[in-house]
């Protein structure tokens, strides 16, 4: 008859590796456990910015985007009637209206499709304003992202405004190059299917608007991460603001969803502001948007407290220096 030492010493390796039911439940515990991390996150991301009056930053954002909405329109369908491909680019963009805008999809693609011949001047003037009253939109939104970092305001006023004009002109690179990537994908789309008929028809349109959906989801992330990572005093390193990007461009096409629907089926605006509806019902959808981004940037801030890229702090104003 066998002692204990001989039965441990027979079974060397039993119970120093997992067995197959342990690491079963491990695997169901694990997304659970992140599910609850990300929830508790998101509530903290909401209380934040509840705490730091995100609804009036959200407001004020949604008024300097409304007045950059259609000036923007109007230049943008100046330049794509000096384009060949005027009619590709109109349509697609159209419908990017359609499935983005709750409401105003008609009045937007009118200020597109209008061509008539304007000055010179008046499209560099438009322009200017459109970047002018877009900085704006970013300047709000640095003032909520200061207050989620707990950040001090140490820039002026001069260079807060020129670093939001340069965000501005820095976002629209992505959204042109996406535009003209889509246009060209279309006409390529076209031609697959005049050759191969019928029969691979259907994938080739499931592909395409799969390959649609993931280039809107890239270049949305990429550009409020691009914002996110410039607009505060300290620069965010790019992994610490990837992750409130990705969550505000969820509930970015999460809330356009479920307003859209509820402007479809129930919003009475036309009743309530006569003419002026679809302004309202526009303004509050920009209103929504902002608050979005702002509780990306509370996100960031709860998962990654202390991710700014600090610079080395002079030799002058170091507490420990000795006096001389």
């Amino acid at each position: 008859m066998g002692t204990k030492n001989d039965h441990i010493s027979a079974n060397p390796l039993k119970g120093r590796f997992p067995t197959a039911t342990a690491l079963a439940l491990h695997s169901a515990v694990l997304p659970s456990h992140y599910t609850i991390k990300f929830l508790r996150l998101l509530k903290g991301a909401l209380w934040r910015a509840f705490e730091h009056d995100a609804f009036a930053t959200a407001k004020a954002s949604a008024y300097s985007c409304i007045l950059t909405f259609f000036p923007a329109l109007l230049v943008l369908g100046a330049v794509l009637a000096s384009s060949p491909k005027f009619e590709t680019y109109l349509r697609e963009i159209s419908n990017v209206l359609w499935s983005i805008l709750p409401a105003g999809s008609t009045t937007a693609v009118g200020y597109l499709r209008s061509r008539d011949n304007r000055p010179i001047a008046f499209l560099i003037t438009t322009s200017l304003l459109t970047i002018w009253t877009a900085s704006g939109v970013v300047i709000s939104w640095m003032d909520g992202f200061r207050k989620a970092y707990e950040l001090p305001q140490t820039w002026s006023v001069v260079k807060e405004r020129l670093v939001a004009c340069a965000l501005v002109v820095l976002a629209g690179i992505p959204i042109t190059i996406a535009t003209i990537l889509v246009a060209s994908g279309s006409e390529m789309e076209g031609r697959i299917l005049a050759e191969l008929g019928q029969r691979l028809g259907p994938l080739i349109l499931v592909m395409w608007t799969g390959l649609r959906w993931l280039l809107a989801i890239i270049t949305s992330v990429g550009e409020i991460a691009l914002i996110y990572h410039n607009a505060v005093p300290r620069t965010q390193r790019w992994h610490c603001v990837l992750p409130g990007a990705t969550l505000a461009t969820g509930m970015w096409f999460g809330v356009t969803r479920l307003f859209g629907w509820y402007v479809n089926r129930y919003g009475e605006y036309s009743v309530i502001y006569g003419s002026l509806g679809v302004g309202i019902a526009l303004l509050i959808w920009m209103f929504l948007v902002s608050f979005v981004v702002l509780v990306g940037a509370e996100f960031n801030a709860l998962l990654f407290p202390r991710c700014t890229t600090r610079r080395p702090i002079p030799v002058e104003q170091r507490p420990w220096r000795a006096a001389v």
